[in-house]
């Protein structure tokens, strides 16, 4: 929840290591003792610098000096004194194998996120190439989380995942803050699940680390153990009043923080307030807030930005007793504070009862949707989008492959053809008889490969459903049928659903395309098992599948739409070694006939608002169904401008309406 500020300076580049002595070397510097028990670590930061400076008046080795010039740096660092930090960098280069000073020099001098991730990127490349597996974990651990806090969760994952499979197996601290920080992740990136499941590895953190803290023998850095033990506290209050509203929960993990002399109490003591007053136990929240009071500016993690949404959330909690209290801290956060403190203040700010307030806190998750969460979706989309084509080349590669094969085995059945009936004509009254069921046997193969080539160019070879081609040549007879029967049934329809799994890129990125094409088969058995023998169910494409469905009326469209979700998310899909994991999906539908006249002439419009009603679910969330219902649309052309237009603007002009789950 705690972040450092940071100031960019454009002028400075610090990815290349700038000259040092070349008589100083990091084995050196590691080898100095600590810093001599004078050192005033207590003392406000003039006194601290005030005494490194008169150590480097009167220090004459070059590693001692080297020492003291990063230590003077990491004085302005942890301060937020950006620009002091970037010229102690430039006074004294970190040397090459010092990464994790060289890290601290870019997020100090370099503007912007993408530069500075750029550089940092390439820094852990390097120390995974100079042999510092450690120090590449490190780094990679610290662009993960980076990347998790500006919303770029894939890639947060990815990285992750290379720092856990980098990091020495020796190194249990370094282990132990990746899986902390993965397990973080999952708070604040994943549904409920995934909430829980980092709340479990949370808990298991804690007792493996209380149990090296109680053991006399380790010796291990048992103050840094307990600050962690402390962090994993604080974090799991945090998925519990932000992400999973349980504030009873919330509450003993953040008395317990309250409890420690650590830099999380002041905002464990804010968030307690928080959920004390969500419980209608004001008494107890205005003691928490007051204790915060006490505590305000004395925690060292406690900047600018963070300072800004404590004060926030003291407002949100007294606006449940006061509820003329002023928000104005939450209408003024930081562009720099976490997606996640800011989806979750303007959700509360957009459910009060006062318009004002509601309409800033929707204005508030209107900016965050168009400035950052969109952006990500689009890049997100565009890499599904680059895999998909890259998917359907090598498919379409395969096919032509299978079809070359298929004429190479005809031509050969005709040249073996041709043979024996040469040989017939020169023994025609000796083996008329033989030559006859040769050719009767040669036939029949012909017909096999035929049959088999036909049925081939007419299935998806992963999931043994029809593909688009097989659904164009029976939509046909089903558009038909339902023209007769509506003559007799005057309510009968077909459903046409548009669906595709959830966060499916996911699952390739983390588990690999075997793993998704374990689901793409798991899913097409489950949606075969929930539909009828008669209804039409193909892969559309990628992870998009299509279903034509008889219905008695369009009333019963909801009906299987609910049955399909049922199928998908009843129980997890069990993926190998890998474990049950849980998929969804989300459906877009439209029932024919949608305008009366000849459905089949927009047959394909009708599967484009299929299409704009499984976008629109997407936007809304995932995991759920949307059917379009015509309301005013009369002729193709109609259909054609619908098309043209965002759905949602035609839901407000009156032209169709939704039903969703």
């Amino acid at each position: 929840m705690s972040e450092r500020r940071v100031h960019g300076l454009g002028w400075v580049l610090l990815l290349a290591v700038c000259c040092v002595r070349a008589e100083v070397t990091i084995e050196e510097v590691r080898a100095l003792p600590p810093l001599p028990a004078a050192y005033p670590s207590e003392a406000p930061l003039d006194i601290r610098v005030q005494w490194l400076q008169g150590r480097l008046a009167e220090s004459g080795d070059p590693a001692e000096h080297y020492r003291l010039r990063r230590a003077l740096f990491d004085e302005y660092y942890y301060e937020g004194h950006d620009p002091e930090a970037a010229a102690a960098c430039l006074e004294n280069p970190p040397l090459a194998k010092d990464f994790i000073y060289r890290e601290r020099c870019i997020l100090a001098s370099v503007p912007g996120y993408e530069e500075s991730m750029g550089q940092l990127l390439a820094l852990a490349s390097e120390a995974r190439q100079g042999d510092e597996p450690g120090a590449a974990a490190a780094l990679l651990k610290d662009v993960a989380w980076r990347q998790s806090q500006a919303g770029d969760i894939a890639g947060a994952f990815e990285n992750f995942e290379a720092a856990l499979a980098l990091a020495p197996a020796g190194n249990t601290e370094l282990l132990g803050e990746i899986m902390m920080d993965t397990a973080t992740s999952y708070i604040v990136n994943g549904d409920e699940a995934y909430v829980r499941k980092g709340l479990a590895l949370l808990k298991d953190a804690r007792v493996r680390m209380q149990a090296v803290l109680e053991d006399p023998t380790d010796r291990a850095n048992k103050q840094f153990l307990k600050d962690k033990v402390v962090l994993t506290e604080f974090n799991s209050g945090i998925a519990y009043a932000l992400h999973l509203s349980e504030y009873e929960n919330a509450l003993g993990s953040f008395d317990q923080v309250a409890a420690e002399e650590s830099p999380y109490r002041e905002d464990a003591l804010v968030f307690a307030a928080l959920s004390a007053a969500e419980l209608g136990r004001f008494n107890d929240a205005r003691r928490y807030l007051a204790r915060a009071d006490r505590e305000k500016g004395d925690a060292a993690l406690s900047g600018p930005v963070a300072q800004q949404y404590l004060a926030c959330y003291r407002q949100l909690a007294t606006r449940h007793w006061d509820r003329g209290h002023p928000v104005a801290a939450c209408l003024a956060l930081k562009p720099e504070t976490s997606l996640e403190v800011q989806m979750d203040v303007f959700k509360r700010l957009s459910e009060s009862d006062d318009p004002e307030t509601a309409l800033a806190g929707l204005a508030g998750l209107k900016k965050l949707l168009v400035e950052k969460i969109e952006p990500q979706l689009r890049r997100r989309a565009s890499g599904a989008a680059s895999n998909a084509e890259l998917m359907r080349l090598q498919r379409e590669s395969e096919l032509k492959t299978v079809v070359l094969q298929q004429q190479e085995a005809l031509q050969r059945e005709r040249e073996a053809t041709n043979s024996q009936r040469q040989n017939f004509f020169i023994a025609l009254s000796f083996l008329l008889l033989m030559v006859v069921m040769l050719v009767a046997s040669r036939l029949r193969a012909k017909k096999r490969l035929a049959e088999q080539y036909e049925q081939l160019s007419l299935s998806d070879t992963l999931t043994r459903l029809g593909n688009r081609r097989f659904l164009q040549q029976h939509v046909g007879r089903e558009l038909s049928l339902l023209d007769r029967t509506r003559h007799e049934s005057p309510e009968a329809a077909l459903g046409i659903y548009l669906f595709d799994i959830d966060h499916f890129k996911a699952v390739n990125d983390r588990f690999g395309h075997a793993a998704g094409d374990e689901v793409l088969v798991e899913m097409a058995r489950r949606i075969k098992l929930a539909t009828r023998g008669a209804d039409l169910l193909v892969r559309w494409g990628g992870e998009e599948f299509l279903l034509v469905a008889r219905v008695d009326n369009q009333a019963r469209c909801a009906q299987i739409a609910d049955r399909i979700l049922r199928a998908v998310n009843g129980e997890p899909f069990a993926l190998g070694d890998h474990g049950p994991i849980a998929i969804t999906c989300t459906i877009g539908s439209v029932t024919c006939p949608f305008i009366d006249g000849d459905n089949a002439a927009i047959w394909d419009q009708l599967v484009a608002i299929a299409d704009q009603a499984l976008y629109l679910g997407k936007m809304s969330g995932r995991n759920r169904w949307v059917i379009v219902d015509n309301q005013r649309l009369a002729t193709p052309e109609d259909v054609d401008a619908l098309l043209k237009r965002p759905l949602q603007q035609a839901v407000d002009e009156g032209l169709v309406s939704l039903r969703t789950s």
